[in-house]
């Protein structure tokens, strides 16, 4: 998958919640992934797929 050149960066905070961190993503005009217990790679995979036919 090309990225189109864009740099990924990892967040992890214990003092924002994931709502908070995507707000500001939002805000931003930059995508956020969120991962957790309940992700599967399929369903990860897929959504970085619509995300890059988004953008």
């Amino acid at each position: 998958m090309d990225s189109g050149g864009s740099a990924h960066h990892t967040a992890f905070s214990y003092d924002l919640s994931a709502e908070q961190m995507g707000d500001w993503a939002e805000a931003m005009g930059i995508e956020a992934v969120y991962i957790d217990k309940d992700t599967t790679i399929r369903q990860l995979k897929n959504e970085l797929r619509w995300n890059a036919a988004a953008y």
